[in-house]
């Protein structure tokens, strides 16, 4: 998005490759068609993320100090099975791709300047250059092919070191957008929006970003365009009914004076567009829900040249259908393991005489994996009512609301109540969202490492899981 608003980017000069089109040969594909569409007057751009990791041994041309490869997983890169040495999956040979063969492809390439982005783990080693590498004669004929030293490459840890999330390329983008353009020429370069990325980065992670630059000058990629401001938390009913429709508002700013419209995630699987506002306008915005349910509703702005904003705080609305809300935490920061060993336990105080249903927020990596909810008048107490629901495995780390219906079942209204839930299976599968500082304050969250046998209150981050209780 960052490049197709530059009018130095053409749409149709962009290709993206992600999710399960990232495999292999997707990907040789996809160098072939920028080999043949690039020359020697062109400015090439090259974004790499995904999990990397090291290959415990140098795989020809054999130039690695360090006697490892570096490698890059593609769609299907690890093996569907339990990996004995890491809580990492085993890496699938098939479906890797090496910094060696990385270098390769690049070396390909005509372009009078070249910027490579690695967004990954043990990225630095793509800076790997066999023209100053001892190669065997295995790989002469691949080096002979190598071009100029043309290439900006900025990876987002060194070699040896493990990335965290997607922070780089989030500042990375956000300089290339403006806020790195330090010599105020109106033009972004990539290694003014690496040097703007980096302190930050260094600041707020262990992330210590690279940068190897062997192209004269700087190489320019996009002129300035600031986006609009993130767009306020939407302003509104955040518990109704089902059928009814509702009426949210939200406003942003644009630096440049731009009118904004606004995309809206109503979290049902409906995305609706408004009209051009001017800035720092107040939009107003309704939806309706047919299905009883907690979403996460968000927001962005778009000024008229296409430049995005971020997706803006969430506010999560539950509609009842035929069942009463009652209690209600929904404040999210961090997840919990859940497994059967790691048990988690939320408690809460009903102010009504019957629950019949519990909405959790929950994220799942592995498919099939199943969730058992129990209600306990205390941790280590019979179960009161049990219920099972399988999540879907979640895109791109977004977590979801899982339902868990049971016949009703009588609580006292005052008394404290257990929400305890495990897993049948062992290893890293689902995980419970949970917010800190106390955000529910008729409750506790606990944890158990034993099945439980034996439980802690979580008291590190006050933490209280996210879950809606219904009647």
């Amino acid at each position: 998005k960052t490049l197709s608003v530059s009018p130095h980017w053409k749409e149709d000069h962009i290709k993206v490759i992600k999710g399960e089109n990232a495999t292999v040969p997707n990907i040789l594909r996809g160098f072939k068609w920028l080999d043949e569409m690039e020359d020697e007057n062109d400015i090439c751009l090259i974004y790499l993320t995904t999990h990397g990791f090291p290959i415990l041994f140098d795989l020809p041309p054999f130039d690695e100090e360090d006697g490892m490869d570096e490698a890059l997983a593609t769609y299907k890169g690890f093996l569907p099975i339990e990996n004995p040495w890491s809580w990492e999956p085993l890496a699938n040979p098939f479906a890797i791709i090496t910094d060696d063969e990385f270098n390769f492809l690049f070396n390909r390439l005509e372009s009078k300047g070249i910027g490579i982005i690695v967004d990954s783990c043990h990225s630095g080693g793509f800076n790997d250059n066999w023209s100053y590498s001892k190669i065997t004669n295995w790989a002469n004929e691949f080096a002979g092919e190598m071009k100029g030293q043309n290439r900006v490459i900025v990876t987002s840890v060194p070699e040896e070191d493990v990335s965290y999330g997607s922070f780089f390329t989030h500042y990375l983008i956000k300089g290339l957008q403006g806020y790195g353009d330090a010599n105020n020429d109106g033009i972004c370069s990539l290694e003014e929006a690496f040097y703007y990325a980096k302190p930050i980065i260094e600041k707020e992670t262990r992330m210590s970003p690279q940068i190897f630059d062997s192209y004269p000058g700087e190489l320019l990629l996009t002129e300035v365009e600031f986006p609009p401001s993130t767009p306020e938390k939407l302003q509104g009913e955040i518990i109704g009914k089902t059928n009814k429709t509702y009426v949210y508002t939200t406003s942003s700013e644009d630096p440049e004076g731009d009118e904004i419209k606004y995309l809206i995630n109503w979290g049902d699987g409906n995305e609706e567009w408004t009209d051009f506002y001017l800035s720092g306008e107040i939009a107003t915005l309704s939806h309706l829900w047919n299905k009883e349910g907690t979403y996460n509703v968000i927001v962005k702005a778009v000024d008229k040249w296409g430049a995005e904003s971020e997706w803006s705080e969430r506010l999560v609305v539950t509609m009842a259908g035929k069942h009463v809300v009652d209690q209600r935490q929904t404040t999210q920061k961090w997840a919990f393991l859940v497994n059967n060993t790691r048990w988690c336990a939320q408690s809460f105080v009903p102010t009504i005489d019957k629950i019949s249903k519990i909405e959790l927020e929950v994220i799942a990596w592995k498919p099939n994996y199943t969730f058992i909810l129990s209600i306990k008048e205390s941790l280590d107490g019979l179960d009161m009512v049990e219920a099972t629901a399988i999540p879907r495995v979640s895109k791109y780390w977004e977590s979801q609301w899982l339902d868990f219906n049971f016949p009703s079942i009588s609580v006292t209204p005052g008394k404290t109540y257990y929400i305890v839930c495990k897993s049948p299976q062992e290893g890293w599968g689902v995980a419970w969202m949970t917010g800190i500082n106390n955000p529910y304050s008729n409750g506790n969250f606990y944890t158990s490492s034993d099945a439980g046998e034996n439980w802690k209150k979580e008291t590190r981050w006050s933490s209280d899981a996210c879950f809606v209780t219904y009647g």
